[in-house]
This record gives structure tokens, sequence and C-alpha cells, in this order.
């Protein structure tokens, strides 16, 4: 008589011990993958190592600019703005990663729960370097700034115990490629202060390129070797090996956005939403003042969340640990307590509904961060909203 299938309970109980035992008994380990460059506008792909259970990779993107005539001023999602878009693709060509860097460095602001990268904690003569570095006085200067691609959700966690291997991805095949895409803006700034511009400035400032290869990136690929074990099995967590973090962003929505009218974004459907964030242009600007409610709806009239945009930024720093603020018009929220399952519930939305609107350069960028098992047939994001 064939044994009994085991049951959800035991299948996750089984994963997390294989998570401890692969984490006690495994090394970490990070590979320099490459250095390549880019022109302005171009883009790279980078081949990652087919090697043990990869739970992260690290960007290094510098470029060396001149800035002539007058001082220039930073852009508002500078010097992330530098990636128009990153997108890691794994072994079956499922999309794990799909963002803006601004969206990127927006996320790990949420997921560190502080402001990412910066030197928050010692005084200034401690400070060994710059991150991020956007120079802005006239002359030679070198853009620099590292960012987080993170593939498991928390495998960093002080606390041993809440180390969280969802989303890894196990790389040890010898059977299919895995890449990462980096497109690059195409100009390095405006005049008129347009926000998706790394530098603005008066009509006189200018700001080129040193070289023709102007961006060099930078990657490391961080992974866990796993190690034979006295039975000679190796432990591997299926569960979290067969989950997806997903980062699913990249979209700028230009449909239904007009004064006091709600914006309806759409959550994507056969998912674990843990956040979702946005971030509003209008006239090629982006500032606080310009929304002032935000709504989390149920099914188009079960309201669970409701917000002023005075609120939505009090419980925006309350959630940072260090109670910071992001930059001007960026908005998230969070449901790491609760995961929204939207399968449950039908229709899940984010209403935003704006107090100005320029026209000119205007869009809302939106992403989202979820988890969802492998395998599963999905719906992409929906772009029309409303």
């Amino acid at each position: 008589m064939a044994a009994a299938a085991p049951s959800p309970a035991q299948m996750a109980q089984q994963n997390l011990s294989m998570r401890a035992m692969l984490l006690a008994s495994s090394p970490r380990a990070r590979k320099n993958v490459l250095t390549t460059t880019s022109p302005l506008g171009g883009t790279v792909r980078l081949k990652l190592f087919n090697v043990g259970v990869i739970t992260k990779l690290v960007l290094q993107v510098s470029a060396a600019v001149t800035i002539g005539v007058a001082t220039a001023t930073l852009g508002p999602k500078a010097p992330w703005n530098i990636i128009q878009r990153v997108r890691l693709t794994d072994y079956d060509g499922t999309d794990r990663i799909n963002l803006s860097g601004f969206q990127l460095f927006v996320l790990n602001c949420v997921r560190q729960r502080t402001l990412y990268g910066f030197n928050n904690g010692a005084a200034t003569g401690f400070t060994q370097f710059t991150n991020p570095s956007v120079p802005v006085a006239v002359g030679a200067q070198t853009v620099n700034f590292f960012i987080e691609l993170p593939l498991a959700y928390d495998v960093d966690n002080p606390v041993v115990q809440l180390q969280d291997l969802r989303g890894a991805i196990l790389g040890q095949t010898a059977v299919g490629e895995m890449y990462l895409s980096i497109d690059f803006i195409s100009s390095l700034v405006s005049t008129t202060g347009d926000v998706d511009s790394l530098y603005s400035g008066s009509g006189t400032t200018t700001v080129v390129a040193t070289t023709t290869n102007l961006f060099t990136v930078t990657l490391w690929q961080e992974y866990i070797l796993p190690q034979t074990l006295g039975n000679g099995q190796i432990a591997l967590p299926s569960i979290d090996l067969q989950t997806v973090y997903e980062l699913n962003g990249a979209l700028k929505s230009t449909d239904n956005i007009s004064v006091s009218t709600e914006k309806l974004i759409n959550y994507p459907n056969v998912r674990s939403v843990i956040g979702v964030y946005a971030n509003y242009v209008t006239g090629g600007t982006q500032v606080s003042g310009n929304i002032n409610r935000f709504r989390t709806i149920a099914n188009g009239n079960n309201i669970l969340i409701d917000h002023s945009e005075q609120s939505q930024f009090f419980y925006q720093r309350t959630f940072m640990i260090e109670d910071c603020d992001i930059l001007p018009g960026v908005y998230f929220r969070a449901h790491r307590d609760k995961p929204m399952e939207t399968q449950l519930f039908g229709n899940l939305q984010w209403g935003v509904t704006p107090t100005t609107v320029s026209g000119g350069n205007q869009y809302m960028e939106i992403a989202f961060e979820s988890f969802y098992t492998k395998g599963q047939s999905l719906p992409g994001m929906i772009q029309a909203s409303g």
C-alpha cells in the first residue's frame, strides 16, 4: 500500500527543517561576475554563474561626466534613474525582477526600513566612502552608487531563525542560462528641470559624457554553497526554491489621471502581494502635495485602508525604523504582516486621488512586491487602470 502523501503542514515543516540545515551547514559566497560598459541609451546583458543557491545580486554603477558653465542640480530620482530598467530572467524565462532603478531604490528602502545605502549611523568623520555620490560642481566628476537586487526574501536577517529563503534560485544546473539586463538612460541633463533626467539646471548648464562608453557596471552574485550532509544528501528547502519573490514594475501609467478623480491601480492576480509602490510625476516634477487620498479597495466597494496624504506619509515614516522619509512624491503600502491574497478578493485595487494635474511629462510609476508558486499560470500587470 502506497504511503500517504505528506500534508501541507508536514511539507511546510520539512521546508523549514531543510532551510535551517542549509543555512547551518553551507558557507556564503560572493562571485565577481564581470565589469562591463555601456554608452548613453545602451543595454548590457550579463550572464550569471550556474552555481549554488543564488540569494542576491549587487550592482555598482559609475559614470564619468563633465559639468560645464554652471553648477548642476540633481534630479529627484538621481542617481538611481541612470538605470532606466533592470530585468532578471531566470532559467525558465520567468521575470523575477522588472523595475526601474528608482523603483529598486525605493523598494530597498522599504525592505531595509531605512534610507538604503546611505551612511545613516556614523558621524561624518567615520564615513569611509560616499554612497550615492552625485557631484554637481563644474568640472570633471564621477557619479557612483551601489544597489542590491534581492532574490531571496530575507537571507540577511540578523536573527538566524528568521532568515527567509523564499525566492532563492537553485543555480546548480548544467542546463539553461540566467541573464540580467540593464537599460541605461539616454540623456544626462534637462535645462527644464525634468524629473527623469540625472541633472537639471539653468539654460546654460551642460553635462556631457567624458567617455563614449559612459556607464561602467560591476556585478556581484551572492549565493549559498550547499554541502553534502552525513547521509550523503543535500539540504534543499523545496518550497523556498519553488517560490518566486517577484518585483514587478517598470510601469508608467498615464491613463485616468485627473484632478479629484480616483485613479484605480489593480493589484496583480494570483499572488500574495506584500507591497505596492507608486511615485507621481506631473508637469515633469515629483513633489509632495499633489495627492490627497489613498484607499485600498476590495471588490469595488469594501474599503480596507483609507489615508489622506499626510496620514499616508505618517504611516510611511513610522514604518521605517529610524522614522525617516524617503523622497517627495513617493508612496508605498506594505502588507508584510498579512499578505494580500489576491485570489481571495476577486478584485483588489489601490485608489489614488490627485489634486494637481499639470500635463506635460505626467505619469504614475507603479510596482508590486509579491510571492507566487513557480509554474502557476499568471496574468500580467494590467496597464489600464481606473
